[in-house]
């Protein structure tokens, strides 16, 4: 099997969307499942996912400081995950939920196909 072929453009907007904190509406096909929400700066994904985490007494808190510290770093290039926010299932024999919550993170090579909205 061969690895999929970098794809300079979904590389562009993810860039663009981590320098400028928002990025457009996007749908992709990952693993035979489509997903569709907005794209998210890789920042805003992770001071996101803390602040869930860190919220008042709840048991994960304490994972909550490893997303801080991945928020703080600079975004790997080219990045190697696409953030959605937003995130709904559209299609695909899954067991993912229709609305799978605020923020979610897949693995760039998993993405077969996109399309922004």
């Amino acid at each position: 099997m061969t690895a999929n072929p970098r794809d300079e453009l979904l590389i562009d907007l993810i860039n663009r969307t981590d320098m400028e904190g928002a990025g457009p509406r996007i749908t992709v096909i990952a693993g035979g499942v489509v997903l569709a929400g907005c794209l998210a700066a890789h920042r805003h994904w992770a001071a996101h996912v803390a602040g869930r985490l860190g919220d008042g007494g709840l048991p994960e808190e304490r994972f909550a400081e490893d997303f801080a510290r991945e928020a703080a770093e600079l975004p790997a290039y080219p990045p190697e995950f696409i953030h959605l926010h937003g995130c709904h299932l559209i299609a695909g024999s899954s067991s993912l939920p229709a609305q799978l919550g605020e923020y979610f993170r897949i693995p760039l090579a998993a993405v077969s196909a996109w399309s922004v909205c």
